[in-house]
């Protein structure tokens, strides 16, 4: 099969998207697979790619009109030496409009570069052996791109001195199928050029026969006609997955189809919300609530049951309507009778951690309230456009609970407390984005904890200023503390560590507080000079405009892999250090036996809850596919326990009677 002849912008294209797809090979903050990798290259490279052939071609366009015999390689030196003259190098501290400025007069001046390189293989066009030339000289960009990289020195964040990774699941990258990848990338991205060609030429011969002129003087409308082509069926795969995630968020799991009985939580028969206006995470979150035997039995002392009240996203259709109902629950289980009361503000999807719920839980002895309120029934990603409506509302239910304390005899007056993680740190910290630090004990907020705060949060940039990356944070007013990594809270006396009432964790290698947009057009400070970067931080990489953005959503997706029941530290997991700062920030007392126990029976439930809501999933099915569903759930229970033998179906059910309720006496145990 012949190799398809390719018009000069396309080649330019091609020239660049191989640069793009070399470099877009450079360690970031986490393993990536070899799915990752071909994902991070494609979109690296089809950026590349279609930002030259729509500025080729302008620029061809222009070149048509003068009256020159080289026009065309005149125009792009022109651009490549303008571009790159006026294209100042960028740094972090650089502001947006500046670097975008920079940034544009870089792009332009590279593909003016592409364009020159498109000139010198249209010397070898209708030429024997061109076709191979131009490949070949694609494929010596690439390789030359990809030794920039540094390959064998730079590092990935997460790497451990040890040679660890600290992730829940460290990816591999075979560098076999790398190699494959590569070939085949450039070889699909030939083809996409092809096509992109012909769909060019489409849209121009359309746009000359409404406005005139001949397909030549519109090929820049068919470009850019093309590529809207492209965009278009992206928004369009990116809707439908919104619309079906939607009814998945919506859904509640088959285990957990029954409303509880138990009037301290919200669903059962004595409450304000019914179990079918519930969501999702909302229905877990209520259905897995600790019992008292349950605590008394881990902690060996007395227990009372703990109060859960949550408003899930159905269960009104406005935000006050829907903060009244969290209060009103509050108000029916008698919440501000108990000693110690907490919101927690869940991710987009409605999640709330149940680490941190079950271990206030657990050092209260049950006497305690918690509470959460829902903005989304989307995954984080898709949430973004949602949180200021989860910030208002969150404001609502703070008020009220404020309200209530502040009518109460201060020595009755239970401590209140926030937890936040990842959206739900946003969410709950914009709250105070307005105002002074001090306004936290204003809110009537004892102590509060957020893990993996994102990095568009202004509070949290407020909190941290203008401080380096690579400068060791101390505790700030208001007994305030933001990390960099957990060793910077690890690093903290004893003395220090008491001050402290409101912690800001993060993992160094924690994508979601290092991704946001300004990593498309300037580098940020963890990627600064070598020396000044924070632990977590890759070493030895550069940043570069698309492909490092890319690289952090991907590692963004890839940061929370967990194994249930096995608790790691790294990405965006904070399970093993949540127990501790809970107990340490919030003050609540407990034994290092105590926390033992706790520790070991957060991991029971994680394990339990997990398989109860699989097995029950099997279970539902009929004939040869509920057998099939089931034999693929112990296959998986046989992981996570690392089992010498497979499990069967009486294990797995032992496993859920003992581990769901850790610490009471389950029927038929």
């Amino acid at each position: 099969m012949a190799i398809p002849e390719l018009d000069i912008s396309a080649r330019g294209g091609l020239l660049l998207g191989a640069y793009a797809a070399g470099r877009s090979t450079q360690p970031n903050l986490l393993t990536r697979g070899t799915a990752d990798q071909a994902i991070i290259t494609g979109v690296a490279t089809a950026a590349s790619y279609g930002w030259s052939v729509s500025l080729g071609s302008l620029l061809r366009s222009t070149a048509r009109r003068l009256p020159v015999p080289i026009a065309a390689p005149l125009v792009n030196a022109t651009t490549a030496a303008v571009g790159l003259t006026l294209g100042r190098r960028i740094d972090a501290h650089r502001n947006a409009r500046s670097a975008v400025a920079s940034l544009a007069a870089n792009t332009v001046g590279a593909a003016g570069l592409a364009g020159l390189g498109a000139d010198a293989l249209e010397l070898a066009r209708g030429k024997r052996g061109g076709r191979v030339l131009a490949f070949a000289a694609m494929t010596g960009v690439g390789v030359a791109a990809w030794a920039k990289t540094r390959p064998g020195r730079a590092e990935i964040g997460s790497r451990q001195a040890d040679g660890s990774y600290a992730e829940d699941t460290p990816r591999d990258l075979s560098v076999g199928k790398t190699g494959a990848l590569g070939v085949g990338t450039a070889l699909l991205l030939w083809g996409a050029a092809h096509a992109e060609s012909i769909l060019g030429g489409v849209v121009a011969r359309g746009a000359a026969k409404v406005l005139g002129g001949t397909p030549d003087d519109h090929r820049t409308i068919g470009r850019v006609g093309a590529t809207a082509a492209s965009f278009g069926f992206g928004w369009g795969a990116v809707s439908a997955a919104t619309a079906k995630l939607t009814n998945v968020g919506a859904d509640l799991d088959t285990a957990n189809l029954d409303a509880p009985t138990l009037p301290e939580v919200t669903g059962s028969p004595q409450s304000g919300i019914s179990w079918e206006k519930q969501s999702r995470e909302g229905a877990r979150w209520l259905s897995e609530v600790l019992l008292a035997d349950g605590i008394s039995g881990v902690m060996k002392e007395p227990a009372k049951q703990p109060i859960r009240v949550y408003a899930a996203l159905p269960a009104a259709d406005s935000p006050e309507k829907r903060a009244e109902l969290l209060l009103r629950e509050l108000d029916r289980t008698n919440a501000f009778e108990r000693e110690n009361i907490a919101i927690f503000s869940p991710t987009g999807s409605g999640y709330v951690n149940y680490v941190a719920c079950e271990t206030f839980e657990y050092l209260t002895r049950g006497n305690c309230a918690s509470m959460a309120i829902a903005y989304s029934v989307l995954p984080s990603a898709l949430s973004l456009t949602r949180t200021d409506l989860g910030t208002r509302q969150t404001e609502m239910v703070v008020a009220g609970v404020t309200e209530r304390l502040l009518a109460m005899p201060q020595s009755k007056r239970p401590k209140f407390f926030i937890f936040g993680e990842s959206l739900g740190c946003k969410v709950s910290e914009e709250m105070f984005a307005g105002a002074s630090d001090v306004s936290l004990k204003g809110y009537g907020l004892e102590a509060g904890v957020w893990v993996g705060t994102p990095a568009f949060t202004k509070w949290h940039k407020r909190v941290w200023g203008n401080r380096p990356q690579g400068e060791t944070p101390q505790v700030g007013p208001d007994s305030i503390y933001a990390t960099r990594a957990i060793s910077d809270w690890h690093q903290l006396s004893e003395a220090d560590q008491a001050r402290v009432q409101y912690l800001l964790l993060q993992n160094g290698d924690d994508p979601v507080p290092k991704f946001e947009a300004p990593l498309f057009w300037r580098p940020p400070d963890w990627l600064g000079p070598k020396g000044t970067r924070p632990p977590g931080a890759p070493k030895g990489t550069s940043w570069l405009p698309v492909i490092t953005f890319i690289a952090t959503f991907s590692d963004l997706l890839n940061a929370l892999t967990p194994t249930p029941g096995t608790f790691q530290q790294g990405g965006h997991d904070y399970r093993v250090e949540i127990p501790d700062a809970i107990r340490k920030v919030w003050g609540l007392a407990a034994s290092k036996e105590q926390m033992h126990s706790i520790n070991s029976a957060l991991r029971e439930r994680e394990l339990g809850w997990e398989l109860k809501r699989d097995w029950a999933e099997a279970e539902a099915k009929s004939g040869k596919k509920q057998s099939e569903a089931e034999h693929d759930v112990a296959a998986e229970a046989t992981k996570w326990v690392h089992a010498d033998q497979p499990l069967s179906s009486d294990d797995v059910e032992r496993i859920i009677r003992e581990d769901t309720q850790p610490g009471t006496n389950p029927p038929g145990s």
